[in-house]
């Protein structure tokens, strides 16, 4: 006599408890990751290693020459968690009546090391139109302590530039 092991089929009641249990299941999960996802968007965290906040920047001061102007030239990153990717932002408008061409930019380093890329996102400026300038940065350990970087953004024929400003204190 052979014997096999065999579950009775559920009843038509059971499985229509199951289903309700999944799907239940389900919502709870699609909803838990909905609020997780967000208090992590809300928060202002970027992309982490360490999974450290990025700290809040604090702007300050007009950089204008020839037409073209910066409002919060200067940035102050405050304390910046190592591994994680503060980008300062600058909005550059041509106010004069002339169209002006901006040149690379590119960041001096006055203390610390390793200055980010610098983008524009428009490098010919009609009068009234504005061009943002990005510079990301991110220090890792052997990177700490203070940094100060002169951003200088050449224009016209590149005998003139604008001179913005960033300091921070990264550390671990």
């Amino acid at each position: 006599m052979s014997r096999t092991n065999q579950t009775p089929e559920p009843s038509a009641d059971d499985r229509g408890v199951r289903r309700r249990d999944v799907r239940y299941a389900t919502v709870g999960a699609v909803v838990g990751v909905a609020v997780i996802a967000a208090v992590f968007v809300g928060s202002g965290r970027t992309s982490s290693v360490d999974g450290g906040s990025a700290p809040q920047m604090a702007t300050s001061g007009v950089e204008a020459r020839a037409g073209l102007v910066v409002e919060g030239a200067h940035v102050d990153l405050g304390t910046v968690p190592l591994d994680v990717t503060v980008t300062p932002t600058w909005t550059i408008t041509n106010t004069s009546s002339e169209v002006v061409q901006l040149g690379e930019p590119h960041a001096s380093v006055v203390e610390g090391c390793c200055p980010g890329p610098l983008t524009l996102s428009d490098i010919t400026l009609e009068p009234g139109e504005s061009s943002v300038m990005e510079f990301p940065l991110q220090m890792h350990a052997g990177m700490d302590g203070p940094h100060d970087f002169d951003v200088h953004v050449p224009f016209g024929d590149a005998a003139d530039y604008l001179t913005l400003k960033v300091v921070g204190n990264f550390t671990g």
